[in-house]
């Protein structure tokens, strides 16, 4: 019991209520994130392979697919190049944009 007591005397005293909290993210950080995100329409192999689940061989797929087809126009068109399956696409889609050019 003695070794709770300082952490009762911190809640009593209202220490817990003057910790920071997070900011809420406003439009211009959301831009920035946005800005963070890999672009489909000019990623590099390199940059492809950075991603989770994706090695060479599914980099090399996406940008033969983009090659071949053209842009991509949404990133769940992801979800027509071979090996890449909705479960992958959720994995994915928080890492990815399609930028208009």
């Amino acid at each position: 019991m003695k070794k709770y007591i300082p952490l009762l005397l911190l809640l009593s005293a209202g220490a817990i209520s003057s910790l920071p909290t997070p900011a809420l993210a406003t439009s211009g950080d959301q831009s920035q994130m946005q800005a963070a995100k890999l672009d489909l329409n000019s990623a590099t192999l390199a940059q492809l392979t950075a991603l989770p689940g994706i090695g060479e061989r599914k980099a090399q797929a996406i940008i033969d697919y983009r090659d071949e087809v053209g842009r991509f126009v949404e990133v769940e068109q992801l979800t027509e190049v071979k090996g890449i399956g909705e479960k992958m696409l959720a994995k994915l889609a928080g890492h990815l944009t399609v930028r208009e050019h």
